[in-house]
């Protein structure tokens, strides 16, 4: 089987990153509706402010970092699907996670990915943050299990069979780089993604106008500049830096009297 065009590829992440794509994305505000509640996010102007400082002071040292660590692990696994690799396996995705012929290489890659999944649930310190990835996460593996991929690696296959909670930024990860989309892409679509769902959860529930909303989506591409040059110089050590007004929201949201949002 061939691998995926360069333009099927770029059809996949659209996919993949679409509002609608059923994951539940739609059902989180991650901490939002608390700073709404209390007034803090309040007009387009604070709206503006929020998103800023989510993108540059949480957002990039925790998903987007661990979308390009988790792409980087996979992108190094070794055993192609439809190459003439002398280890090659036949892919099924019901069989063990460990092959009698996986190397000790990949063996090590697998361990890392499930150690930064647990490195993500860890340096989440709000309960309904830690679900929600764990949600989206597994709503995304049962949504892309059922198509027919010609991944260019097996590393999706054998990642989403390892015990344990599995995060979607490691598995949104995983699944570009078996898929062999190109790494910057990925970045920069995830990105655009989530920073349009963040402008959306404000227009629903601040409320503002679908114009201001998009003025705002707008203005935020002048930062994503600064935010993936400030991804390049970000390492393992940077994994969960967070502003704590923001976690401190998002338990907040907890016990809120009334809420449309899961987080």
């Amino acid at each position: 089987m061939r691998n995926l065009s360069e333009q099927k590829k770029h059809y996949l992440l659209l996919q993949i990153n679409d509002a609608l794509f059923p994951i539940g994305g739609y059902s989180h505000s991650y901490g939002l509706e608390t700073y709404i509640q209390k007034g803090i996010v309040k007009d387009a102007k604070t709206a503006r402010a929020y998103i800023r400082s989510m993108l540059l002071h949480s957002f990039c040292q925790n998903e987007l970092l661990t979308v390009a660590m988790a792409y980087d692990l996979a992108e190094q696994f070794d055993f192609a699907l439809n190459g003439n690799h002398p280890n090659r396996v036949n892919v099924d995705i019901e069989k063990s996670v460990m092959q009698d012929d996986t190397s000790e290489k990949n063996m090590e890659i697998l361990a890392r990915l499930a150690e930064l999944d647990e490195m993500v649930t860890a340096t989440r310190v709000a309960m309904e943050i830690r679900q929600a990835g764990e949600k989206l996460g597994s709503r995304f593996i049962k949504t892309v299990s059922a198509w027919e991929i010609p991944f260019k690696s097996k590393i999706f296959h054998e990642y989403i069979k390892l015990p344990g909670a599995k995060n979607h930024s490691v598995v949104y990860g995983v699944f570009c780089a078996g898929a062999g989309i190109d790494r910057q892409m990925m970045l920069e679509h995830y990105l655009y993604a989530q920073t349009s769902a963040m402008v959306t959860n404000c227009v629903k529930t601040v409320p503002l106008s679908q114009t201001a909303g998009q003025q705002i989506l707008f203005e935020a591409q002048e930062l994503f500049d600064e935010v993936m040059t400030r991804l390049t110089g970000l390492d393992e050590d940077d994994l969960g830096a967070e502003a704590p007004g923001f976690e401190i929201r998002c338990m907040q949201h907890e016990a809120l009297y009334s809420r449309l949002y899961m987080s």
